[in-house]
Order: C-alpha cells, then sequence, then structure tokens
C-alpha cells in the first residue's frame, strides 16, 4: 500500500500565497527568497514534519515553481504533503549549506538579490553567516515578514480548519475540568486534557497543556509539576487541539471548594472586559482600541496592577513550541495596527495575584466583515471542583 498526496489545501491555494510572495519581491526588485521559517514554509508549500530542527528552506523565485530543500529522512513527507515537484535533499553525510549554495548556483541565482527571513527562528545566525559566506556575489536582503503579510488575514479554508480545532479543544477542555477536584494533581489534570484532545482528533500538539494550580497558578507560563489541588486552590487550564497544522486555543479556570466573593468578582470582571473587547471588534478599529476595550475596565475597577499584558495575538498555523502568532500581529496598547476581515485573534485575559491565585479565561474568534465571529463555544462559568 503506498501512500497517497495529501494536500491540506488546493494547489490553486498554493499557488496564490506563492504568487503574492513574488509581487512583493518584484516590488523589492529581489531575484528569490529563502524561506526558512518553519510555518511559512508549510503555508507556501504544505510541507510539514516532525523534524522541523533539521535544515530546511523553500525557495521562491521571483518567477516561476519553488524549490524545496529538505533532509533526506524527510523526503517522503515533501512527496505526501507538498504540491511542490522541485524537491533537492541533502544526505547526513552532507553539508546543508553547501547543498544551499548549490540550489542558487544551479537556478542562476548564485550572483543575484536574495531576499531571508531575518526574523526567522529556524535559520541561526550561524547558518546566515556560513550561507553569506558561501554566495559572496549575492546582494542579501533582510525581507523577514514578508510571507506573514499574507498568513495575517486567513482564507475561508483556514478558518474552517480553525473552527475543527476549536472542537477539538473543546472536548479536552471538559476532559480537564473534570479532573478538578480535591487531591487530583495537576498532572492529573494535563493528562486527561491531552486524552481529550487526541480522542477527539488533534495532531500533535503545539505545545503541552499548561496546567498550574493554587500559588503556582500565579505565575504565567509554568506548567504542570506534580502539585495536588487542596481546597482553596485556583486552577488555571489553556490548551489547544490541532486540526491540519491549525490551533483554536481555549483558557479556563476552576476553584477547588467555594470560591470567596473576591474571586469572583474578579471573574465577573474579566468576563466584562473580554465581552467588551468582543463588542469592540470589525474591521477598521486598531489592535490598541480592542485593547482598550477590555483593560480600561480592568482599571476602573481596580484590577489593571493583577493583569499588565497585552490583550490577545494573531492565532492559525501551529507548530512547536507554541500556538501563537503573536510576532505577526497581537492586540495591545496604544498600537494602531487596523484589524481586517479574515484575521484570527486569541483573547486570554488573566488576573494573578502573587503568592495566591490566578486565573484566566479566553475565546478564539475571527474577524468579519461587520463584526467577529467568536469560534470556541465552552462555558465560562468558574468551575467549581
Amino acid at each position: 500500500m503506498t501512500l497517497e498526496k495529501d494536500l491540506i489545501f488546493s494547489e490553486e491555494e498554493f499557488r496564490g500565497r506563492v504568487a503574492a510572495v513574488q509581487k512583493e519581491l518584484e516590488a523589492e526588485n529581489t531575484d528569490a527568497l529563502l524561506v526558512h521559517q518553519t510555518h511559512n514554509v508549510f503555508y507556501l508549500s504544505g510541507y510539514q514534519t516532525v523534524g522541523t530542527p533539521n535544515y530546511q528552506f523553500l525557495l521562491v523565485p521571483r518567477a516561476g515553481d519553488p524549490t524545496l530543500l529538505c533532509r533526506g529522512l524527510e523526503s517522503r513527507l515533501a512527496d505526501y504533503y507538498s504540491w511542490v515537484s522541485d524537491v533537492v535533499i541533502w544526505e547526513d553525510t552532507d553539508d546543508p549549506i553547501s547543498a544551499t549554495k548549490k540550489v542558487l548556483d544551479d537556478r542562476g541565482l548564485g550572483a543575484g538579490a536574495i531576499g531571508y527571513e531575518g526574523s526567522s527562528n529556524w535559520l541561526t545566525s550561524r547558518n546566515l553567516k556560513r550561507i553569506q559566506e558561501a554566495l559572496p556575489e549575492v546582494t542579501w536582503r533582510d525581507l523577514g515578514g514578508t510571507v506573514e503579510k499574507g498568513r495575517l488575514v486567513k482564507s475561508p479554508a483556514e478558518i474552517e480548519y480553525i473552527r475543527q480545532a476549536a472542537r477539538i479543544t473543546e472536548a479536552g477542555m471538559a476532559e480537564s475540568l473534570e479532573a478538578a477536584r480535591e487531591g487530583n494533581s495537576e498532572n492529573d489534570v494535563a493528562a486527561a486534557a491531552a486524552g481529550g484532545l487526541i480522542s477527539a482528533g488533534s495532531e500533535p500538539f503545539t505545545t503541552s497543556p499548561i496546567v498550574t494550580s493554587g500559588p503556582r497558578s500565579a505565575v504565567a507560563h509554568t506548567s504542570f509539576r506534580r502539585r495536588k489541588m487542596e481546597t482553596g486552590d485556583t486552577l488555571l487550564v489553556e490548551i489547544s487541539g490541532v486540526f491540519n497544522r491549525y490551533t483554536g486555543p481555549l483558557m479556563r479556570s476552576a476553584v477547588i471548594g467555594p470560591a470567596p466573593d473576591r474571586m469572583k468578582r474578579m471573574w465577573d470582571a474579566l468576563n466584562e472586559g473580554l465581552d467588551a473587547a468582543i463588542a469592540a471588534i470589525r474591521p477598521g478599529v486598531t489592535s490598541g482600541e480592542v485593547d482598550e476595550a477590555c483593560t480600561g475596565i480592568l482599571r476602573k475597577k481596580d484590577l489593571y496592577e493583577y493583569y499588565k499584558k497585552r490583550l490577545g495575538y494573531s492565532v492559525g498555523i501551529g507548530f512547536a513550541p507554541g500556538w501563537g502568532e503573536g510576532a505577526i500581529m497581537d492586540l495591545k496598547q496604544n498600537d494602531d495596527r487596523v484589524l481586517e476581515a479574515g484575521m484570527v485573534f486569541h483573547l486570554p485575559p488573566a488576573l494573578r495575584v502573587d503568592e495566591k491565585w490566578g486565573f484566566g479565561l479566553s475565546e478564539t474568534l475571527t474577524v468579519t466583515e461587520n463584526g467577529c465571529e467568536v469560534i470556541t463555544n465552552f462555558s465560562r462559568d468558574l468551575v467549581v471542583g
């Protein structure tokens, strides 16, 4: 039995994305772009692998079809997932930088104007230096962010994949909150979340479930570490399923035992702030205006000192180590970038009281022509375990 090609998008959609990059290259009078960012390679070609640390790139010429360079062990994945027919491989006994030089020389680009992604997490400064030294006649231009311009506004197919990811996320969240009870550990909750996500159809996660309890819940971006929950603890859970490499994150919280009145008031304020932000979202408003809709309420209620963060960030394509596209666009104070229909954001307001407790809630949503559509669908009640 042979594997049949599994294109996540139509070849027409992929070619349209490449054409948009080529239009940018024309405007920059640049002959080609070396795309090293894993998300961008996937976006333009469909190629994906769990071996993302291995050296790979997509070469997008100003005209014509792109070239994919990948490790030999990964080449079957190029056949399986990608529409690109020009695939060059390097073996483990080869120098991938020498292979890079050959790709450019063979295509008449050894003395051209070549763009690279200086913003890429997958192009190390060492490799960039070696590439530039190997091709001294090339005029190098940092065109980081070129592909991301297209990624910011999602196509209907991308938004549908995010909806499917959200359904998976909701199943995982339901399982995780069932495990929110005294005596269970953070690991029990994380295991329930992971099992729920996988059983509902998730692909490999972009990051493991984020689960913290008690005083640890007041520390952002820590996660499960065997702590057992006790009466009076808060529990914060933030997860995302993955569908065709797209994500739909969600954050919810629980309290073990009765919630104190102060906690209830803070939870209500978070709900109010999130609702205000959602109501503010529509094409033409700025990132800063959406942020202010939420943070303004928290300031009025004297809660901002427990918040002090951006409101949200773009989401879409997800590869480890995270699901966020905040480097492309986020929602934060005094930001004058304008929202457009088709953008997708995760809004996770949270309050953290030092050495006591922390909790938060979130929604993933897309900007529509007249407002927004909240994609995630899960009760915002503060769960009492």
